[in-house]
C-alpha cells in the first residue's frame, strides 16, 4: 500500500497545506487591511476631535468634512507619487553607473511633490480658518501648533528608534 493510497494521510496532508496557505495569505493581506481600517478610524477620530475642540456648528461640520475629504484625496495621490519616486530612486542604488544627474532629477521631483503637499496643507488650514469664528480661530491656532509639535515629537521618536536598531 503506497503512501498516497492511505486516505487518512492524504486528507491530513491536504488539510495542513490548505491551513498553511490560509495563514500565508493572512500574513500578506491582513496587515494592509488592518492599516486601511486603522487609518480611516484615526481620520474619523481626528475629525471628531477637531470638530469638538473648535465647537463647530452642524453647518461648519459639513463644510469641514467636505474640506477634509478633498484634502485627503489630494494628499493621498501626492504621497503615492512621492513613494513611487522614492522606490525608483532606491532601484537606482541597485544599478551600476547611474549618473548624478539622474539622481538629482529624481530628488528634485520628490522635492517638488513634497513642496506641493505642504502647499496643499497650507491651503487646507487656510480653508478651515475661513470656516471659523474669531473665538474658534484662537482654538484652531493652538490646535495646529500642538499638532505640529506632536508630529515633530513622533518623527524624533522614529529617528531615535532607527538609531538604536
Amino acid at each position: 500500500m503506497g503512501l498516497f493510497e492511505n486516505k487518512r494521510f492524504t486528507i491530513i496532508s491536504i488539510s495542513v497545506l490548505v491551513l498553511l496557505n490560509l495563514i500565508l495569505i493572512g500574513l500578506v493581506v491582513g496587515p494592509e487591511l488592518g492599516k486601511r481600517d486603522r487609518d480611516r478610524r484615526d481620520g474619523d477620530k481626528r475629525r471628531a476631535f477637531v470638530e469638538k475642540e473648535l465647537g463647530f456648528t452642524e453647518e461648519q461640520k459639513q463644510a469641514y468634512d467636505s474640506l477634509n475629504s478633498s484634502h485627503r484625496t489630494e494628499t493621498k495621490a501626492l504621497q503615492q507619487k512621492i513613494d513611487e519616486k522614492r522606490r525608483e530612486m532606491f532601484r537606482l542604488t541597485q544599478v551600476d553607473g547611474v549618473s548624478i544627474e539622474t539622481v538629482d532629477s529624481l530628488t528634485t521631483e520628490i522635492g517638488m511633490l513634497v513642496s506641493n503637499m505642504e502647499l496643499r496643507t497650507y491651503e487646507h488650514i487656510s480653508n478651515i480658518r475661513a470656516l471659523c469664528t474669531p473665538e474658534q480661530l484662537q482654538k484652531l491656532d493652538s490646535l495646529v501648533q500642538r499638532m505640529i509639535k506632536s508630529r515633530r515629537d513622533r518623527e524624533g521618536d522614529k529617528k531615535e528608534h532607527v538609531r538604536r536598531n
